[in-house]
């Protein structure tokens, strides 16, 4: 069992954690809605048509076993996948007596989950109306949560991994591998017509802002415990 001195100074981390976490996510909160001037020129007739082209080039690629595989990475980065993953993820480690990255993960994925809600509410962008669309959804388009939350949690997995993996060609690894599922869930809502390509950028730029606000507020706060 641990000193009453070590648990309270975890319990004063953790709360120093959250408090900057609350001043990240209105950092972020601002930032991403200098969104604002982008969304209203991807929303301009002549992007929109680009937005359409780039879409139906990747739905060119169409081919049965590339359709399997796209459900599968969409399922992936779906709420139904993530929810379950990162509670079970924050109990384990809870359980496992590393609290403080238990809340890293749980107010991760909660911050990026909020920002989402909060931009498609305030931007309403429209879904693709595209008659080939494997996936119909009726939420707002823009962003992408899929991309958001995938930047997001695939972001920490790397944070909170490579110092633990000793090995260059393990980090590099791992790097890729998260890289290519990030890139993998964007691509596949594309090319399942439940989003446009810009939906899926503004997403990642979303997801990047919360992300950088989190490692920073957790490097911060290792610094003060150091």
């Amino acid at each position: 069992m641990k000193p009453a001195r070590v648990r309270r100074r975890s319990l004063r981390k953790r709360k120093l954690f959250g408090a900057l976490l609350v001043v990240g996510f209105g950092v972020a909160l601002v930032t991403t809605f200098g969104l604002v001037e982008l969304h209203d020129e991807i929303l301009k007739a002549s992007f929109e048509q680009r937005d359409y082209a780039l879409q139906s080039w990747v739905h060119g690629f169409t081919r049965p076993g590339l359709t399997v595989l796209m459900r599968v990475l969409s399922s992936i980065g779906s709420p139904y996948a993530l929810a379950p993953a990162v509670a079970l993820a924050a109990g384990l480690l809870w359980w496992t007596r590393q609290k403080d990255d238990a809340v890293l993960v749980a107010m991760a994925a909660l911050g990026g989950v909020a920002l989402d809600e909060v931009m498609k509410l305030h931007f309403k962008r429209s879904r693709p109306d595209v008659p080939w669309a494997f996936v119909h959804e009726h939420s707002f388009s823009f962003p992408s949560g899929h991309s958001v939350l995938a930047m997001v949690m695939y972001g920490v997995i790397v944070y909170k991994t490579q110092d633990k993996l000793h090995s260059k060609w393990a980090k590099a690894a791992l790097m890729v591998a998260a890289f290519l599922m990030v890139v993998g869930i964007g691509v596949s809502r594309v090319y399942l017509g439940v989003h446009y390509p810009s939906d899926v950028g503004g997403g990642y730029f979303v997801g990047a802002v919360w992300l950088a606000a989190v490692i920073s507020s957790d490097l911060w706060v290792e610094r003060q415990k150091a």
